[in-house]
């Protein structure tokens, strides 16, 4: 249970450099796409799973870097930290997919 508070706290703490990013890419694809809300929830699930997340990750490593002594003290590897936080990330974008697909279906 420990852990699990320790990786939500990550993801959490990454979320915070994430989200401005991918709002920023999905009001840019809201603009180009032709049907404006299918875009903002594409270009917003995909930019949570790819160059935001890559650029969140690189911004908490030079904001944070010593952050990760705190959680390789507790156990957990840099990998798993950020193959956890990948991975609720892409639980994300698949229930934004899910609700995509509710809303236009």
């Amino acid at each position: 249970m420990q852990k699990l508070k320790l990786y939500l706290h990550y993801h959490r703490r990454l979320l915070a450099f994430n989200l401005p990013f991918s709002l920023l890419v999905s009001v840019v694809s809201m603009a180009i796409s032709a049907k404006g809300m299918i875009g903002l929830i594409n270009g917003f699930s995909l930019s949570l799973l790819t160059g935001s997340f890559v650029l969140s990750v690189y911004f908490y490593g030079q904001r944070y870097g010593q952050q990760y002594y705190f959680y390789h003290n507790m156990g957990i590897s840099k990998q798993e930290l950020i193959v956890s936080a990948f991975l609720l990330n892409a639980m994300l974008a698949v229930l934004l997919f899910c609700f995509k697909l509710c809303l236009y279906a």
